[in-house]
This record gives C-alpha cells, structure tokens and sequence, in this order.
C-alpha cells in the first residue's frame, strides 16, 4: 500500500503526464498506463491485490 502522499500525487496525474521518481541515483518514468499499456506489458492479464 503507498502512502497517501504518494497515492495523492499520482491520482493527480493527468493523461500522459509524466512524474519522475530518484531512487537512489536511477530516474523512474511514471505515467497513467492505458489499457493498451496494461494489455502490451502485461500481456493481456490484470493483476490486483
């Protein structure tokens, strides 16, 4: 589970909009994912928790 801070800001996100995350000394992209998106990397299977 996120923090709610975490949570808050990435529900914030608009369409394509991009939020960059340093952990440690490495960049992450993080964007809202479309269903294609789920569908290519995931290979068609949802996961939830």
């Amino acid at each position: 589970m996120l923090p709610a801070e975490i949570e808050h800001h990435l529900l914030a996100l608009a369409d394509h909009e991009q939020l960059v995350v340093w952990i440690g000394d490495r960049p992450f992209l993080i964007q809202p994912a479309t269903d294609s998106d789920v569908e290519r990397i995931n290979k068609g299977y949802f996961c939830m928790d």
